[in-house]
C-alpha cells in the first residue's frame, strides 16, 4: 500500500480527493511545527518554547536525557545500573530468597555494600534477628510467617507481581514496620522495601 496517492473513487465532485494532496516522507510528517511548543513526553522537559503559542498548541518528543536513557535501557542496561535507577530500596533475589542484587538505596538504608549483601539470604541482608537461630533464615518457625519470603516464593510460583503488603522485620533495634512490593523479573524476583513510618 502506497501512502498519499490520489484515489479517483474518492472525488468531491470539484475533480479534486483529499488524497490529492502532496505526500510526505515520514520524516516531515512527523515534525513537530514551527508554531508549536514542545515537551518530552516522559519527564515534560520543555525541549522547543514557542512564546505566541496558545495553550494547546503543544506536541510531544524526546529530550537528549531520556533518549539516552532509553537508548540504554533498551540496549542491555547492567542490572546494578538500572537499580540504582530505581527511587526505593530493591533487591533482586531467587526463588529460594537468596540475594542476586541490589541497589544503592538498599545497601544505603541498610548499611551495607552491594557487595556485602550478594549471596546472602533475605533474612541475613536486612539483618533479622530470626536468621541467626541454629535452622538459620528462611528455615525457622517464625519464617512461615514471613510476609516477605512468602511473596518471593508466591511470585517466583505464579509470576504476577504482588504490591503494597504490609509486613514486619525484627531486628536488634527492635521491631521496623514495612510494605513489601515483588514482581517477577525473569528467573528472579525484584523486591521493593518501604519503611512505614509513623504520621508524625
Amino acid at each position: 500500500m502506497t501512502v498519499g496517492v490520489p484515489d479517483p473513487a474518492h472525488g468531491n465532485g470539484s475533480g479534486t480527493s483529499p488524497c490529492d494532496t502532496p505526500p510526505v516522507s515520514l520524516t516531515n510528517g512527523l515534525r513537530h511545527s514551527p508554531g508549536m511548543r514542545v515537551i518530552c513526553s516522559y519527564c515534560r522537559t520543555v525541549i522547543r518554547d514557542a512564546p505566541g503559542a496558545a495553550a494547546t498548541d503543544v506536541s510531544h518528543g524526546m529530550c537528549r536525557a531520556c533518549d539516552a536513557y532509553f537508548e540504554r535501557l533498551w540496549g542491555g542496561m547492567r542490572l546494578g545500573e538500572y537499580l540504582d535507577l530505581l527511587p526505593k530500596p530493591v533487591l533482586v533475589v531467587d526463588a529460594d530468597g537468596r540475594v542476586v542484587a541490589g541497589n544503592a538505596r538498599l545497601a544505603q538504608a541498610l548499611g551495607r555494600s552491594g557487595h556485602e549483601l550478594r549471596g546472602l539470604l533475605g533474612g541475613e541482608a536486612m539483618a533479622c534477628v530470626h536468621s541467626r537461630l541454629p535452622e538459620g533464615c528462611g528455615k525457622t518457625v517464625h519464617c512461615r510467617e514471613c510476609t516477605i519470603r512468602r511473596a518471593v516464593t508466591k511470585v517466583s510460583e505464579t509470576q504476577r507481581p504482588i504490591a503494597n503488603a504490609p509486613a514486619w522485620l525484627k531486628t536488634d533495634a527492635g521491631r521496623v514496620d514495612l510494605s513489601i512490593s515483588a514482581r517477577p523479573l525473569e528467573d528472579f524476583v525484584e523486591v521493593t522495601i518501604e519503611e512505614m513510618r509513623p504520621a508524625a
